[in-house]
Parts: C-alpha cells; structure tokens; sequence
C-alpha cells in the first residue's frame, strides 16, 4: 500500500516536471527567436530583407551589413563612448554605494536608517555618468546593505584588533566577502546604462560623444522608415554580444550576489 501510495506520488510528479519544462523551453524560445532572427538578418542583403514573403535563412549570405554599419556612422567611436559610460557608471556607483551600504549595516541610526528610506551639463560624457551613477545608487545601497548585513562584524573586529583602521577592515577584509554582491550590482548597472537611450539622446549632441542607443537612432532610424534593416541588425548583434559574454563569464557570481542580497538583512 505505501509502495502504491509511492508511486501513485511519483507518478504526479511526471506531469509536473514536464510541464514546467515545456514552460521554461517556451520561456527560452521567446527571448532567444528575436536574436536569432536578428543575426539571420544581419547576414541577408536589403533586396531579400524587404522580400514578402519573407526568408528565414539568408539565401546570399553578406558581411555587407556590418561593412556599411561602419561606413555610414562612426560605430566604433559608440561603441567605446557607451563602454566608457556603463563602465565609469558601475564603478562609481560601487565605489560610494560600497561606502554607504556599510555604513548602514554597521552604523544604525535615526540619520542612517532615514537614509535608507530616502535616498546641467549638456554634451558631456561625465555628465552622463554622474547622471547614472546617482539614478543607480539607491537601488545599489539597497542591495549591498542586505549583502553586507549578512556578514559577521566578528571578521572586522579581528582585523581592527590587529591593527587595522576602519577602512582597512572595510577595505581588506569586508569588500572580498562581499565580491559577489559587488559583481551582481555592478553587472546589473552596466547592462543597464549599456542599453539606456533616453538621457543619452537627450544630453549628448555632437555625435562624436553619443552612445550606441542613440548614435543609431539618430542615423540609422529615420522618422518614417529604416536607413537599412540589415545594418540595423548588424548593430543589434554587436550590441548584444558583449553582454552576452559578460554575463556568461560571470553567471555564477551574478547568482550568488542576487540570492544573497534578496535573503540577507
């Protein structure tokens, strides 16, 4: 009878698993067939892009995309303006939003816990980064606070017996157990500023300074059609590339630094 009563259990468990596997399959072709049809795209020529019925794989298979993608705008100086930006912005908001979560985990008062609850230049490259760092540093401060709170003060009052300054504790021997909470945060931040195109196009006017998202706004999309579906996906691929590989590089930490920070504190 409990063998029965087992396997009839077990038995429900099949259905389960395989729904949620449909599910999460679904889930995975949803975000990966956009791409997809974006790098088949950026290989086809414009004559077979705008062809109806439509092509699924490229029948002239052209690197004339990603040649033009550079001939019509300076890509590669977006390209280095938007890595200067989402990486400046990330490290900034680390590095004071580090300072500040510490402080709220190990400094609790009426100023410090008020904090937690309430935390015009134009065509400037700095100006922008300032602009992200302080939109970023309240979410930021919020997350590494739970990290840091989750980590004994017993560690750094070792370290200060020996010897060590506050900020040495903090800065030796805090900042390494917290690494992946820092990585989380500033992944989260880069892959934020990386894609943002409404302070960008905003703020930035001479196109040498302007970020990806909004050089190829400016070129590529005009008011009522495309400049060339093609290069526009070509640059659609490049873009997404380097977020690919960072997440792929650092996934473990990512996953770490979130699930600690969500349950910590």
């Amino acid at each position: 009878m409990v063998l029965r009563r087992r396997g009839i259990r077990l038995g429900s468990q099949v259905p389960t698993s395989v729904t949620w596997s449909l599910l999460l399959w679904a889930v995975v072709a949803v975000v990966a067939v956009p791409l997809l049809w974006a790098i088949l795209t950026s290989f086809k020529p414009d004559s077979e892009t705008q062809r109806y019925p439509p092509t699924i794989l490229p029948e002239t298979f052209t690197f004339q995309n990603y040649f033009e993608l550079f001939r019509v705008l300076p890509f590669g100086t977006f390209y280095l303006n938007t890595i200067e930006v989402a990486a400046l912005t990330s490290l900034l908001t680390i590095a004071l939003s580090s300072m500040a979560a510490y402080s709220m985990a190990r400094f609790r008062n009426l100023w410090t816990e008020a904090a937690g609850y309430g935390i015009g230049a134009i065509d400037s490259l700095l100006a922008l980064v300032t602009l992200y760092a302080a939109f970023f540093l309240p979410l930021a401060i919020w997350q590494l606070r739970a990290y840091f709170a989750g980590i004994p003060p017993d560690i750094e009052e070792a370290a200060m017996t020996d010897g060590a300054t506050r900020f040495e504790a903090f800065y030796l021997v805090i900042l390494p157990q917290a690494l992946p909470g820092l990585i989380a945060t500033g992944i989260l931040c880069f892959a934020v500023v990386w894609n943002e195109y409404l302070f960008s196009s905003l703020l930035l006017v001479t196109p040498a300074k302007q970020t990806l998202s909004a050089g190829l706004s400016h070129v590529l999309i005009g008011k009522y059609d495309v400049y060339s579906w093609g290069a526009l996906m070509a640059a659609c691929v490049l873009m997404t590339l380097p977020l690919v590989l960072v997440f792929t590089v650092v996934q473990r930490q990512l996953v770490a630094g979130l699930s600690s920070g969500a349950v910590k504190g």
